[in-house]
């Protein structure tokens, strides 16, 4: 099979097409026009109107805003998850309202914060997590915390953790 006389790529339409609302889902009846926004939903609490375009770029700003709180608590969970093999949310992927609240709130949202005003230098929260007693705590067993934690969600001592092969 032979190549592609040229790479595919994609291009914005010149004009942008009207989402409509189907009358009972059926696109044979398009009921009102919607408008062309970003939704709150996606972390900064507020809609963003698309002027021109596509919307991809009022969409990329949206989700790299300082305003974005959720962008950051996702980053920071899964630099977490990186260094301690769990993460502070149970589920990386899915911050939404059906899953359970983090044990270690408190953390997620001092972690994003600080992220945010520290300019989103990942190396810096790194440095940061590295640099914490957390990180550094031993991995010796404390019977009076085990009855009072036997899952280690407070985070009393490093769960040890086999080695990667790279490492």
């Amino acid at each position: 099979q032979e190549a592609p006389a040229r790479p595919m790529l994609m291009e914005d339409r010149r004009v942008a097409l009207a989402s409509h609302v189907f009358h009972r889902g059926d696109a044979d009846l398009p009921g009102r026009e919607l408008p062309r926004v970003v939704p709150g939903i996606l972390g900064t609490g507020r809609t963003v109107h698309i002027k021109e375009g596509s919307g991809r770029l009022e969409l990329a700003q949206t989700i790299a805003s300082p305003d974005n709180v959720l962008t950051a608590r996702v980053i920071v969970n899964r630099v977490w998850n990186w260094h301690f093999g769990s993460p502070l949310v149970d589920t990386p992927s899915d911050f939404g309202v059906r899953t359970q609240l983090p044990v270690q709130a408190a953390l997620l949202d001092w972690l994003a914060s600080w992220f945010i005003h520290s300019g989103g230098s990942i190396k810096s929260l790194h440095r940061l997590i590295l640099g914490s007693a957390t990180w550094q705590q031993s991995s010796r067993d404390r019977p009076e915390c085990r009855h009072t934690d036997p899952d280690n969600t407070l985070l009393w001592r490093m769960n040890p953790r086999r080695l990667c092969f790279e490492a």
